[in-house]
């Protein structure tokens, strides 16, 4: 029986190497005592899958983008709300420009620091945009979201250690349990708070669409600059009725680490529905026929607060 069980063996694993069977065959021929060396070799099967799996490119480029993804989430939420801090004494409280100047150059830093390597998206609005231009797969806009998720949480977290406890607030008399957050004011109604970030996201997801089509590819040289005034300048207009989030990830990191979710739900339809629409809007009625066959695929060297050029991406 032992001198079966072994040619067996023999046979399974030459099987398991050329990855012709699967190491997961039911084997109901066999005695109980022949399970454990079904396992063994299922283990060795699995075990060099995995390894083949990770040196592969295309898993190995996945995993930089989504590396990329979380670190330019986690210092955009990072140095933008850092920015905000206002809880020090005999320092001057950030005013509103500062505060819109702080998150546009902190989306430049991103895309300068990430672009190469992920396009700096760093908001899922705008992975929804490249997904809608077919820029991104859906597969690859899932990771993108999980990323950005994981990096916005991780950046606030960071900010609230080294940040002394009772410092991390937007003026010496403001609450702590509302930094950062993006909330509406007082005077606008959810409907308008809705229309205001769709509005503006709708016009960042413009800007990235136009980054990346290719009859603009020659025009990207300056593209972090761009992104990062294009934030700045719609934050100031619209900050005062919304805060201008334009980044749901954003919206969602101070949410999660302060426990305020006021009007919450706006900061997920509205940028998700302005960019839905702007991008479909644009690939009807601006999209490029490729009829010569010619390559239309764009580098991404773009980030924004919530743009990607090819995947540039920007974030307020």
């Amino acid at each position: 029986m032992m001198k079966y069980i072994r040619n067996y063996k023999k046979y399974y694993d030459r099987q398991s190497r050329s990855h012709s069977q699967t190491c997961l065959r039911p084997v109901i021929f066999l005695p109980i005592s022949s399970i454990a060396i079904d396992f063994k070799s299922c283990g060795k099967f699995l075990y060099t899958r995995f390894k083949r799996m990770v040196k592969g490119n295309a898993y190995r480029e996945q995993g930089i983008v989504a590396l990329a993804e979380i670190l330019g989430t986690a210092t955009l939420v990072l140095i933008g709300c850092m920015g905000c801090v206002g809880g020090f004494l005999n320092l001057p409280i950030p005013s509103h420009i500062q505060i819109t100047l702080n998150f546009g150059f902190a989306v430049m830093i991103v895309i300068q620091c990430f672009g190469h390597l992920s396009h700096a998206h760093v908001n899922p609005a705008m992975t929804l945009v490249s997904v809608v231009l077919g820029i991104k797969t859906v597969r690859e806009g899932l990771v993108y979201f999980v990323a950005q998720t994981i990096g916005a949480i991780l950046g606030f977290g960071l900010l609230k250690a080294v940040t002394p406890a009772g410092n991390l607030r937007a003026s010496a008399n403001a609450s702590l349990d509302t930094f950062c957050v993006t909330d509406l004011h007082s005077d606008v109604s959810p409907i308008q708070g809705l229309l205001v970030e769709g509005i503006a996201t709708a016009i960042l997801a413009l800007i990235a669409c136009a980054v990346w089509d290719p009859r603009n590819a020659r025009n990207t040289d300056s593209t972090p600059v761009k992104f990062g005034m294009s934030v700045t300048a719609l934050a100031i207009s619209c900050g005062p009725y919304t805060g201008c989030s334009m980044n749901p990830v954003r919206t969602l990191a101070p949410a999660i680490w302060n426990n305020y979710w006021g009007h919450h739900w706006v900061y997920w339809l509205g940028p998700f529905g302005g960019a839905l629409l702007a991008s479909l809007a644009y690939k009807v009625f601006f999209s490029v026929q490729n009829n010569d066959n010619e390559d239309m695929n764009l580098p991404e060297n773009v980030a924004l607060n919530s743009v990607d050029t090819h995947q540039a991406k920007v974030i307020t």
